[in-house]
């Protein structure tokens, strides 16, 4: 059997379309929706230190790993575990 056909009712498949590969997605799988990068957020997350911090800034981008932020005009990186809450700001 190719990567192309699939199995039919005497056979031991899953389904008919069980023997084609989905396409892969492209870019990262983030928490967040893209459509928020760019614009200010409210995120309240664990800092190095154990304690919440709470902070608005600009979201700059997604990663895999977690989010990019400009604070108080410094970039950050949080990662995803460390992220509690993140709110979109109203513009």
């Amino acid at each position: 059997m190719t990567d192309t056909q699939t199995m039919t009712n005497g056979g031991s498949g899953a389904g008919v379309g069980a023997a084609i590969p989905l396409e892969r997605r492209s870019g990262p799988r983030t928490l967040l929706p893209a459509t928020w990068v760019g614009r200010t957020v409210h995120a309240s997350y664990v800092g190095a230190d154990g304690a919440g911090v709470e902070s608005e800034g600009t979201l700059l981008d997604l990663y895999p790993f977690g989010v990019v932020m400009n604070v108080e005009g410094e970039r950050a990186a949080v990662s995803w575990d460390a992220l509690r809450a993140v709110t979109l700001v109203n513009d």
